[in-house]
């Protein structure tokens, strides 16, 4: 099977809906978010976004993220620095990636992407498994279960989301 390589222009210069990757001439679909997938989406929007002020942060809903000049990525939450250029395509690391898995993705296929984040400089990823309940926190070169954790952090920040209330919200 061959693969259509495809100038970033082109890329660029489209309305995908929902909105697509770019990876190195390959336009790569997302899968669709399903009603849990939302739902994690959504009560992390909202506990992230209680940090806007106090942790001088913006926070987006699949925003896309421009690692090189032949990647795009479109994390489901992104969060950067309040102070951070004002860009409609973020160029610069973001301060925290949320990816949020749907049924066909499984963890060890985003460990591609996680890496990508992190070697772009993002400080913190986190991955979550709607249907198993539960999530990961990728940082400085380690992969913590949120079981383990009871506060979710991102480093050089003040976000601190407890995960008891995280798990609340969507109860």
């Amino acid at each position: 099977m061959s693969t259509t390589i495809l100038p970033v222009a082109h890329y660029l210069g489209e309305t995908w809906q929902p909105d697509r990757e770019y990876v190195d001439g390959e336009i790569l679909e997302r899968s669709m978010g399903e009603k849990d997938h939302a739902a994690w989406q959504a009560a992390l929007l909202r506990l992230l976004s209680a940090w806007r002020q106090t942790a001088q942060i913006k926070v987006f809903a699949e925003l896309r993220l421009q690692i090189s000049a032949a990647r795009y990525r479109v994390p489901d939450i992104l969060v950067i620095d309040r102070n951070a250029a004002d860009e409609q395509i973020i160029t610069h690391p973001p301060l925290l990636c949320v990816e949020i898995l749907s049924p066909e993705d499984r963890i060890g296929r985003m460990e591609a992407k996680i890496q990508e984040y992190l070697d772009f400089g993002v400080r913190a990823v986190w991955v979550v498994d709607p249907q198993m309940r539960t999530a990961y926190e990728c940082a400085g070169g380690s992969l913590r279960d949120w079981k383990a954790v009871e506060t979710l952090t991102v480093a050089g920040t003040a976000i601190q989301i407890l995960v008891k209330d995280l798990l609340a919200d969507l109860d």
